[in-house]
Order: structure tokens, then C-alpha cells, then sequence
């Protein structure tokens, strides 16, 4: 299958919204979350012999009894999005085994700074004031002391206390937070001087979504746009200006995009640049705290030859705690929901996103996508209809952005050819009138109107000429038959990016389903499975073109691989390239199955039709024939511009 990347929305939306970590990934949902409804005060339903702060309680999930919902382990109540729960585990362990898990503690302690209770959280880090006895204590319980230091209004000794500590913490993490602490405390000029020392002569952004050079540029880029947030805050827009350019100059495809961020910057639209306080540099230094573990779990499970699947446990606890003590922490928030949704928990994710102190149009958008993977389909019209109702005119295109997203994936037409033109008129300088157009194909295309969407892809890629323009383009290009048009776009971004494997499976998937040149599709996507042999969509595709040349076996172990590894997410195309092949296989039942299953998951109009057709009739087009596999050389796939 063709990867369909929500990059560019993503890198558009992060830019515009020019959160300080938003950009660190791609966000799942169609608008960057921000924060939701408040729950009455009297609604609190932890037992008073349990001691949390009031940022915890309003989290608490009630059981069918309406008592607080209890879990047998921390895991249980994270993976709910239950924080009270989450805290309510831990007081419950026995010290010793708190002390085996640094982060237990660490928790609990958070929970008491959170409620202005610092010798309470003191006592859960074991910190007394003696240099010795703390001297086995882990760093990161010291660093904590020192932000306990400055949420108490003792900016000086924090920092003092902070530039002792540092030496333990991970990465550049020491660095960030405290150049965030002296922001806070006023100390500008010395937190400009931090970011600048942090900053490379050199920015080389990553190639794809394959090239290990992602995370130094994510760690970069967090650098140089705090670096530049806080120049703009202190009126120095011209320098904030030349900090982010140096992205700009990294990434000269995102051209169109980088200029609304720096039109930003100099006027301040979309731009919600509040000064740091003590509260939200905190938490903002948490944050990179826990990407930093993350990635250094990654690194590790790479180096190892494993791959790091399911929820990453630590990283939502570790966020979740975040918002205890910075509950409007809008980049956290959406960190913690795009988690438990990619987990298919798609209820907890709900919950985190309707447990934030104020509601905003962006939050119900991220809820609404959430109620909607849920099953849950009437809360989530609701959803979309409160964030319309909430969006003034700063929020108003992104929430029509989303909502729009949103009425496509329940089929709404007529909801979303209502919206539309609102979208396109609001749509301002060029980034958005290309996110806007960009949007406008996607939506014509799912639901059959090709032409439409083509006209639409055609405007989005003449304003924002970037590759994933250009890939969509293609894909349209021959959906309507202008094969010959798409595959120059194709082998021209293939030449331009030879070691892209999502480019190899697009060409590939497109020879192998368009064309009359399998052979060569063969090829490609074997080059594609060679440098991402673990990619799904990848494997789906090879699996998919091995099909074409009648080995079902091997198509049905590659393609159930494929269904494997997305667990417990389902993708209907792949489930419907396996009702396929357990028919001709005799497998009925089986393929009935499939093709439900690929019903169930949002299809695009002409295919969910199609696929309807087949779950009445079967199917009606003869096993392909079995031929001999194309011979691979090790330079399959490499062409030239005489080949274009």
C-alpha cells in the first residue's frame, strides 16, 4: 500500500501553533490538542484517606458504582488515563518496592509539589539537607529539589542548586531546563546564552522518516525554537528571525511553511508566546526529560536488534505526572493522548483530553477523534459540534481543519462540504492556503470526486512545492488514468531521495498496481523491504505484488505480518488485500471476515464500495496466474534520469 504521511499537515500545524516541543513529532490528530472541560469541585470522588492534590482528583475514572476506579497495577491505571488511579497504586506499594522503581517516588513526590507540599514530596525523595546522606540518592530526585527550590519563590538557591545536579541528567536535558530556569527567574540574557552555546554551527535535517539523523535535528530544532520564542517575547524580533531561519535553511523544501512560522514571529499570529513562569518551565523541563529516556530506550532496543513495540509505559506515566503540576500543558497533553490512541486506548485517550482545567475547540477535536475510533460515534458529533461552537477567530482554521478531518472519517459529506468553503476562505498566506487545498484533496478523493481532488493537489503543490505534494499529486495522477504523468513524479522523487523507502514503496506499489511493468514493481519494493523490513506498509506492498505473481502463501505470511505488527490497530487495506487472497485460497469465512473488518476501519468511498460488492458476492475475478518471481540484483531499483 501507498504510506499515506500526515507530515506536512503536521509540520504545518506545529509550526503555526509554534509550541516550544509540539514539533518533537507529528501529532495523530487533525489539530494539536490543547485542554478541555473542568469537572465540578464537588464531584471528586477519591475516599479523603487518600492524600493527592486537587490536579490529580479531577483525573479519577469512576467505576460502574461511581466509587474511583482501582487497578491492579501502575500500568492499568495509565494506560486509562487515570492519574489519581496511577497515584493511588503507588501510596499503596510497600516503600521497599518503590524504592526499586526510581520513578514511584519520584511520582508521589511530584503529586505533593503539585499541592505546595514540599516537605512532603522531600520526604518521598529522601532529601534532608545532608550532602552525605544524599550522595546516594539518584540525580534526577536532586534535580527535582531543584525546581521544589523555585516553585517555592527561591529563585536564586534553585539555581544554584540546579548547576550542582546537572552532571547526572540526560542528553542536553540539564542544559534546556536550565536555561528555562533562568528565564523564569528573569535572568534572560544568560538563558540566550545557553540556547546559543546549544546551537550547532551546522543543521543537517533528516533525508526521510527513516534517517537516524531525526533525533539530533528533533533536539535541535527544540533548541533553536525556544531560542527564538523567547527573543520574540523580549521585542529582539529581527534575531528571533535569524535563529529560526537556520531551520529554514536546513529544510529549504518546508520553504513555504518555515515563512508562516517567521511571519509569526514578526506579528504574532497563531502565536501564543506567554513568558515561562516557574509552573510551566517545570513542566517543560520534565517533558524533555521524557523524551530523553525514550530515546535513549530506543537507541538501546536498536543497538540490541529489538524493536520497542506497545505503550511506552515510563513516557505516558512520566507525562501524566507532568500535567499534575502543569494541568494547561498543552504539548504534554497531546503527547500523552497520541500515545494511548496509537495503543488503540482509544477511551483513555478521550478521557485525558476531557480532563484538562478549560475547554478549547482543539482538545474537543482531539477527543471527538478518539470517541470516533471508539465506537462512540454520537459523543463524537457532539465533540465536533462544541469545538466549532468554542472557536473564535485565532482558532477558527484549525478547528475547521480538524473537524473537517473528522467528518470525512465518519463519512459526512454533506457536514464536510458545508465546512469546506469556510476553510479555503479563511486560509491566508501560502502555507495555508496549501494545508487548505492539501486538505480539500484528501476529502474529494475519499469520497470517489477524483477530479476535484486532483484540481486541489495540483494548487496545493504549486504553493508548497514539497515532496509529499508531489506524492499525493501522483497518486491522483493515476487514480485518473494519467499513469505515465504520475510515474515522472514518482521516478523523479525516487532519483531525488534513493534511500527513502516510503518513496521506493510508492513507486513500487504504484508499477505493481497501474501499470503493466510488475516486474519492476517487484523490484523496487524488494529494495523497500530491504532497507525497512520491518515497515508494515512496506511489507503489505511486497506482500501485495507477490500476490500478483500467484504465490498466495508467501503474500498471506508477509501480509498477516503486515496485520501483526499493527496490532491492535487495523488498516483496511490490509485487511482487505487478505480477504482477497483467503478466497482464491478457498478461506470464505475467512475473507467474509477480512472484508468486514476492512468495512469497519474507514475506507475511502469507491473502495468501501467495492468491498461491500465482495462481501455479497465474493469474488469474481479469476487466481492470478503463477509465474516465476523477477530475478533481484543488488542494484534493483536505481535509475537515472534517462529512465524519466
Amino acid at each position: 500500500m501507498r504510506h499515506n504521511s500526515n507530515a506536512v499537515a503536521g509540520v504545518l500545524a506545529c509550526l503555526l501553533a509554534f509550541s516550544a516541543t509540539a514539533c518533537s513529532s507529528v501529532p495523530h490528530f487533525a489539530a494539536p490538542p490543547q485542554s478541555g472541560v473542568e469537572p465540578a469541585a464537588d464531584t471528586a470522588i477519591i475516599p479523603a484517606s487518600v492524600q493527592l492534590s486537587d490536579n490529580a482528583q479531577v483525573t479519577a475514572l469512576p467505576d460502574e458504582s461511581g466509587e474511583a476506579a482501582t487497578y491492579p497495577a501502575a500500568e492499568d491505571a495509565i494506560r486509562a488515563g487515570d492519574t489519581a488511579g496511577l497515584l493511588t497504586v503507588l501510596a499503596a506499594m510497600p516503600q521497599d518496592e518503590r524504592q526499586t522503581d526510581n520513578f514511584a517516588n519520584a511520582y508521589l513526590a511530584l503529586d505533593r509539589a503539585a499541592a505546595s507540599d514540599f516537605a512532603g514530596a522531600r520526604t518521598y525523595l529522601g532529601i534532608t539537607g545532608d550532602p552525605e546522606t544524599e550522595a546516594d540518592l539518584p540525580g534526577f530526585y536532586l534535580w527535582l529539589d531543584a525546581w521544589f527550590i523555585a516553585l517555592e519563590g527561591d529563585a536564586a538557591g534553585a539555581i544554584e542548586r540546579h548547576r550542582d545536579v546537572a552532571g547526572s541528567m540526560p542528553g542536553i536535558t540539564a542544559d534546556l531546563s536550565l536555561a528555562a530556569m533562568l528565564e523564569a527567574a528573569g535572568r534572560t540574557d544568560e538563558a540566550l546564552a545557553v540556547y546559543e552555546a546549544l546551537t550547532p554551527t551546522t543543521i543537517e535535517a533528516p533525508e526521510h522518516e527513516f534517517d537516524p539523523r531525526s533525533i539530533v535535528f528533533q533536539h535541535v530544532s527544540s533548541v533553536i525554537v525556544r531560542h527564538a520564542l523567547l527573543l520574540q517575547r523580549l521585542g529582539r524580533i529581527d534575531e528571533a528571525k535569524a535563529a529560526y531561519e537556520q531551520l529554514a535553511t536546513a529544510e529549504p523544501e518546508q520553504a513555504t511553511s518555515y515563512a508562516a512560522a517567521i511571519e509569526s514571529l514578526e506579528t504574532g499570529k497563531n502565536l501564543d508566546n506567554q513568558p515561562l513562569t516557574f509552573v510551566t518551565g517545570f513542566s517543560q523541563s520534565l517533558s524533555d526529560v521524557a523524551t530523553a529516556l525514550q530515546q535513549q530506550r530506543y537507541i538501546t532496543a536498536a543497538i540490541s536488534g529489538r524493536d520497542l513495540v506497545g505503550l511506552d509505559v515510563e513516557r505516558a506515566g512520566f507525562d501524566l505526572m507532568t500535567l499534575v503540576i502543569d494541568p494547561a500543558n498543552e504539548a504534554v497533553r497531546s503527547g500523552v493522548i497520541d500515545a494511548l490512541y496509537e495503543e488503540a486506548l482509544f477511551d483513555g485517550a478521550a478521557h485525558v483530553a476531557l480532563v484538562a482545567p478549560e475547554m478549547t475547540p482543539a482538545l474537543q477535536i482531539s477527543a471527538a477523534q478518539a470517541l470516533i475510533m471508539a465506537d462512540r460515534e454520537t459523543e463524537a458529533r457532539e465533540a465536533i459540534s462544541q469545538a466549532l461552537a468554542l472557536s473564535d477567530d485565532d482558532e477558527k482554521l484549525q478547528t475547521l481543519y480538524g473537524a473537517l478531518q473528522l467528518s470525512t472519517l465518519l463519512n459526512d459529506r454533506d457536514k464536510a462540504m458545508s465546512l469546506l468553503p469556510e476553510l479555503m476562505q479563511l486560509a491566508g498566506n501560502p502555507a495555508e492556503l496549501a494545508a487548505a487545498n492539501g486538505l480539500a484533496s484528501s476529502i474529494y478523493s475519499h469520497f470517489g470526486e477524483t477530479g476535484q481532488a486532483l484540481g486541489h493537489a495540483e494548487e496545493a503543490r504549486r504553493l508548497d512545492d514539497t515532496h509529499e505534494r508531489r506524492m499525493t499529486l501522483a497518486d491522483l495522477l493515476g487514480r485518473e488514468g494519467r499513469v505515465n504523468e504520475a510515474l515522472v513524479i514518482l521516478r523523479s522523487e525516487r532519483l531525488a531521495r534513493p534511500n527513502d523507502p516510503y518513496t521506493l514503496n510508492s513507486l513500487g506499489y504504484f508499477l505493481v498496481t497501474r501499470t503493466d511493468r510488475a516486474d519492476e514493481g517487484y523490484r523496487v519494493l524488494a529494495r523497500a523491504m530491504l532497507l525497512a523490513e520491518s515497515d508494515p506498509y512496506i511489507s503489505d506492498s511486497f506482500g501485495w505484488a507477490l500476490f500478483q505473481f500467484g504465490d498466495l502463501e508467501r503474500a498471506q505470511r508477509l501480509i498477516e505480518g503486515s496485520r501483526e505488527d499493527l496490532m491492535p490497530h487495523r488498516h483496511w487495506e490490509i485487511e482487505d488485500h487478505l480477504g482477497d487472497i483467503y478466497w482464491h485460497q478457498g478461506k470464505k469465512d475467512e475473507a467474509r471476515e477480512a472484508w468486514q473488518i476492512a468495512l469497519d476501519n474507514h475506507p475511502p468511498k469507491i473502495e468501501g464500495d467495492t468491498i461491500r460488492q465482495k462481501l455479497a458476492d465474493g469474488l469474481t475475478t479469476p487466481m492470478p496466474e503463477k509465474k516465476p518471481l523477477p530475478e533481484i540484483r543488488i542494484d534493483d531499483g536505481e535509475i537515472n534520469r534517462r529512465d524519466i
